[in-house]
């Protein structure tokens, strides 16, 4: 069964396209920092999920039936800002307002 995309929930997405044939959990996070930095100048990295692997930061649990627990997480923290690379193989939620 196909992952369910989560393009509806995710928060003020900002999308980047790679075909970078060495595209792994390190650059991409890289590539998600560059573009943030680029858009504030101040932004804590909170969550983060990883498509590939299907780990997450912080892996809890959701009180939120359909909704991953880093996504839930991040909107407790209010989060405001996503960077999703590849259609969410990687998706790194932010919080760039104090």
């Amino acid at each position: 069964m196909a992952k369910a995309s989560l393009k509806y929930q995710l928060i003020n997405p900002v999308k980047i396209k790679t075909y970078s044939a060495e595209l792994d959990f390190i650059s991409a996070q890289g590539l998600a920092d560059k573009k943030v930095e680029s858009l504030s100048s101040a932004s804590i990295l909170i969550s983060w999920y990883n498509a590939t692997t299907g780990e997450s930061y912080p892996d809890v649990k959701s009180r939120c039936a359909g909704k991953p627990g880093w996504l839930s997480h991040a909107e407790l923290c209010n989060c405001d800002m996503t960077v999703d690379i590849n259609d969410e193989q990687f998706v790194f939620i932010y919080q760039t307002q104090p």
